[in-house]
C-alpha cells in the first residue's frame, strides 16, 4: 500500500497537473498523470496479485510509476516503465529516487512500440496510460501468460469502446470497466 510520503508526492504531483490543465497549457506542454484515486487503486490491485513484473506503458511525470513502484517494493518485483518524453521521464525518475524507490524501477525511454516486442519474460501486471490509439496495438504486443492483469487508464474519459470492445473479443481475456478516476478497464488474461 502506498505510504504518507508516497501519497503527498502524487498529491504534488496532481495539483500541478490540475494547475496546468486550469491554465490551458498546451496538451504538448501538460503533463498527463494517473488520478490519485486510480493509483490507490492499481497500487493495491498489483500488489494483491502479489505481481512480480510490473510494467507500465507511459509514465509521464510519476504518479502511476510511484503506484507501481510501492507495489513491486511489496512484493518484491520490479517495475518497468516506458516514457517516450525524456523530461518527463527526468522528473520522474528524480521523484522515485527520493522516494527510496529507485531498487524498484527501470526505466526505458523509448517507443513502447518499438520496445515491447524486444521483451522476453512475460509480466504480471501492466498499466497502458499513453496515446489512447496505441492501446489496442499495445495490448497486442504484450508479453502475457495466464493470469497477467493489464488495466487501462481513460476509458470513460475519452470514450474508449474500441479499446473495451478489442480486449472484450479476445477469448483468453476476461475484462471489466471500473468507473474509478478517469474510467479503468480492468482485464485479465486466462
Amino acid at each position: 500500500m502506498l505510504t504518507e510520503r508516497e501519497r503527498k508526492e502524487i498529491g504534488r504531483l496532481w495539483a500541478r497537473k490540475c494547475d496546468q490543465d486550469a491554465r490551458k497549457l498546451p496538451q504538448t506542454e501538460r503533463h498527463r498523470n494517473l488520478e490519485p484515486d486510480s493509483a490507490e487503486f492499481i497500487c493495491a490491485l498489483a500488489a494483491g496479485l502479489r505481481a512480480k513484473r510490473l510494467l507500465e506503458i507511459g509514465g509521464s511525470s510519476g504518479i502511476s510509476t510511484i503506484a507501481l513502484a510501492a507495489a513491486a517494493k511489496e512484493t518484491g518485483g520490479r517495475l518497468v516503465s516506458i516514457e517516450i518524453e525524456p523530461a518527463r521521464q527526468a522528473e520522474s525518475r528524480s521523484t522515485i529516487e527520493g522516494l527510496d524507490l529507485a531498487e524498484q524501477v527501470e526505466f526505458v525511454l523509448d517507443d513502447a512500440g518499438e520496445f515491447l516486442p524486444r521483451i522476453r519474460d512475460a509480466v504480471d501486471f501492466v498499466l497502458i496510460d499513453c496515446e489512447k490509439e496505441d492501446y489496442a496495438r499495445f495490448f497486442d504486443l504484450l508479453p502475457v501468460v495466464s493470469g497477467t492483469v493489464v488495466v487501462a487508464d481513460n476509458i470513460l474519459s475519452h470514450g474508449l469502446t474500441d479499446y473495451v470492445a478489442h480486449v472484450r473479443s479476445s477469448r483468453s481475456a476476461e475484462s471489466v470497466t471500473l468507473a474509478i478516476g478517469k474510467g479503468l478497464e480492468v482485464t485479465r488474461i486466462r
